[in-house]
């Protein structure tokens, strides 16, 4: 199952909202009270009986008196609450429901024989009406009957379509789910029956044995067996109150999970809930197997910000390799999908305005992350140059001025310098300009989110990011290094390129040195523009086997490779 649309208008804060879900990785975002919350009740009312909802199912799946916008005037309005869900279902995978509806629904009647179809749920709770109307397309085929539509909507609650995880919970119950740690949640059909035939042999023999000492007993009454009858008996063994005992071992050491930190035991518990999707979605038994739909509100609990990042690129390459599609609600950026921007939406709210409803934002565009950085309470200074890093697959990080400080780097990546090469298997990052590594948020992540890293700082900027570097503790040779020449126009790495690269540069290019020297945006352009030339004839020149070139950079490259030794 995926859920590939909800509409919802008149519903709590969801005025009028339409949002088309990613097949797979969904990051639903914004600030406090924006309504992720509202649509991921939405789901829930429709598609689970989540006890923490039973009173609304008095009246169907939506309560008008406590549903319908409150800054909206009911008796002036006599608008409609309207929900529509359309979800997706294959033929294969939600094998379960697909021949539920075929030889149930439609048993005398003919309907398409695709591989996938759509199941379009369509509410309705009029303002003087006390019950929810239901409507259920297949296709395009409406399901007429109503005793139909509520046998399908009563499979779908009472399946596990639905994996609800919230990490600000320690248990939360479901009226129709295990325990999330349930033994009986992580065995087979076939296990189960075995277990079972074992318990009642067991139990068996216990009462056989306790009837034995049952005479014992009574003649330890003595004259109150006349009054009382005795008899020594168990309680029924129930497989669904035992749970799992997880643990994490290191190195000989073992810890149980109830010993673990909490961001460690959520994500555990996370991981435990996709495992036991994957399990429903590959299920021997036809009427039960269909892929479960995974929600999980706030799964960066408890997770400093390297520990989220991790954790989402983990998301969402299991969405992907399950083939399950995975909603979460965050507030945090590390949890976005750097990969595929369109599975990230952005809700937003103004309580102060006339019109309090919820909004997607569009965040289409290069600079999607903006809008996000803004509700998130990041400048979109700070995110925009962090936003690469975070899906970073590596552990160790080598942080640079810019593109070209990277090329450098990357030609001493080479086996034909011998031993002066670089033996870095990491990422090497261009951070943008001194502005950007100052910023002492994203030297922060980058401290926690890697292994190992390095910053390089140009000579001349040196100043500028000092007071950052002292602030996070870090150490010259060991967390940054300082590059360039202390002489004139050589504090750069730049600096370390042999002068005759220059002067051959400086001689073709003379309006363009002397543009460069301009306090401009063209002076500006003349000077990333000048670099590139001297790039590219530092190049020509290691293209030809002159490794002489780059007599100044090996001493920087020994103290690189001992740092990542």
């Amino acid at each position: 199952m995926r859920i590939k649309k909800i509409r919802a208008i008149n519903y709590r804060s969801l005025e009028d909202v339409e949002i088309e879900f990613n097949p797979y990785y969904n990051a639903l975002s914004g600030k406090n009270n924006c309504g992720k919350s509202n649509i991921i009740k939405t789901i829930l009312s429709f598609l689970t009986y989540d006890m923490r909802m039973f009173a609304s199912f008095k009246n169907g799946p939506i309560n008008y008196a406590s549903d319908f916008p409150y800054w909206k005037t009911k008796e002036k309005t006599k608008e409609s609450i309207q929900i529509e869900i359309s979800i997706e279902l294959d033929k294969e995978n939600d094998a379960g429901i697909f021949k539920f509806i075929k030889e149930l629904i439609f048993k005398d009647d003919e309907i398409s024989e695709k591989e996938k179809e759509t199941l379009h749920i369509k509410a309705e709770h009029k303002h003087d009406n006390s019950n929810t109307i239901i409507d259920i397309y297949f296709g395009d085929v409406k399901i007429v009957d109503e005793y139909k539509r509520e046998e399908l909507l009563n499979r779908l609650r009472s399946s596990e379509s639905i994996i609800f995880h919230n990490s600000t919970e320690n248990e939360p119950f479901f009226f129709t789910q295990r325990k999330r740690d349930s033994l009986s949640s992580y065995l087979t059909t076939e296990d189960l029956e075995t277990i079972t035939n074992k318990k009642q042999q067991l139990e068996s023999t216990v009462k056989k044995s306790l009837k034995k000492h049952q005479t014992e007993f009574s003649s330890l009454l003595g004259r109150l067996t006349e009054k009382y009858d005795v008899s020594l008996g168990i309680p029924n063994l129930n497989i669904d109150r035992e749970s799992i005992e997880i643990s994490l071992k290191e190195k000989g050491v073992e810890v149980s999970l109830e010993d673990w930190g909490s961001g460690t035991k959520n994500r555990t518990l996370i991981l435990l809930n996709l495992m036991n999707a994957k399990r429903i979605q590959e299920s021997t038994n036809l009427n039960k197997k269909l892929t479960p739909i995974v929600i999980i509100e706030e799964p960066e609990s408890f997770l400093h910000p390297s520990a989220q990042a991790e954790f989402g690129r983990i998301l969402q390459d299991l969405a992907l390799e399950f083939k399950i599609q995975i909603i979460v609600a965050t507030h945090s950026p590390y949890l976005l999908s750097h990969k595929e921007s369109k599975a990230n939406l952005l809700l937003e709210r103004d309580l102060s305005s006339k019109d309090k409803g919820s909004k997607l934002v569009n965040t289409e565009g290069e600079n999607w992350y903006e809008p996000f950085a803004l509700a998130l309470g990041i400048s979109g200074e700070d995110f925009g140059p962090l936003k690469p890093t975070i899906f970073s697959e590596k552990s160790d990080i080598i942080l640079v001025e810019g593109t070209s400080d990277k090329e450098y780097f990357e030609l001493l990546k080479d086996s034909k310098h011998g031993k002066n090469k670089l033996n870095f298997d990491g990422e090497i990052f261009p951070y943008g300009g001194a502005g950007n590594i100052k910023n002492n948020i994203l030297l922060r992540f980058i401290k926690e989110r890697f292994k190992r890293f390095i910053v390089t700082v140009d000579m001349d900027k040196f100043s500028e990011t000092k007071k950052t570097f002292e602030s996070l503790g870090l150490t010259e040779n060991k967390e940054y290094l300082i590059i360039g020449k202390n002489e004139t126009g050589k504090k750069s790495i730049e600096g370390l390129i042999p002068d005759v690269i220059f002067t051959k540069i400086y001689s073709e290019n003379v309006d363009l040195v002397r543009q460069s020297m301009e306090n401009s945006e063209q002076g500006k352009d003349a000077r990333s523009l000048f670099k590139t030339k001297v790039l590219e004839a530092f190049k020509e020149e290691e293209q030809n086997n002159n490794l002489s070139i780059f007599e100044n950079f090996y001493p920087l490259v020994q103290k690189i490779n001992k740092i990542f030794k």
